[in-house]
């Protein structure tokens, strides 16, 4: 796997494996996923505007997103931290939030260090696989790898 790939791989009816390698040391990956002032640089599609990033990261700790697309329409993405070992792996919740209650993910991070070069895996359970097809359907590939992208511009910038 090369940093320049973002790697989406379907591993069950519930389950979605997203990879990436970038050239940066975990904790500076660990740092700009977990640092608003970071966050509001990278995550989405880029023709969307990220108007609302708040992170309480913390076990319990909540998050949400606001996204602005150019029609001036807004999503909004929410959840709940489970768990967190900083730097190498976090769990939480995410929701769309246009969906409502019954939707959540359960996403599992981790980010994996050799020579100075982080592998962050993602897996995601869904609650069924017409919530994981919808997903899917959504754009969420483009939208992962975007995001990676700008991720790597980021941490390039940052070392």
């Amino acid at each position: 796997m090369n940093d320049r790939k973002t790697i989406v791989t379907v591993k069950s009816d519930l389950e979605l494996l997203i990879s990436r390698t970038f050239d940066a040391p975990r904790a500076l990956v660990w740092e700009a996923m977990s640092n608003p002032e970071y966050v509001r640089r990278w995550y989405g599609l880029e023709i969307l505007e990220l108007v609302v990033c708040e992170i309480d990261h913390r076990v319990g700790g909540r998050w949400r997103y606001v996204l602005r697309a150019p029609d001036r329409s807004e999503h909004g993405f929410n959840g709940e931290y489970r768990e967190i070992q900083t730097p190498e792996r976090v769990v939480y919740t995410e929701n769309y939030e246009p969906l409502g209650p019954g939707h959540e993910i359960l996403n599992t991070a981790t980010l994996d260090e050799i020579d100075e070069r982080t592998t962050l895996t993602t897996h995601l359970l869904y609650k069924s696989k017409a919530d994981r097809d919808g997903h899917v359907q959504s754009g969420m590939e483009a939208g992962a790898s975007q995001s990676h992208d700008r991720l790597a511009t980021l941490l390039a910038s940052m070392r």
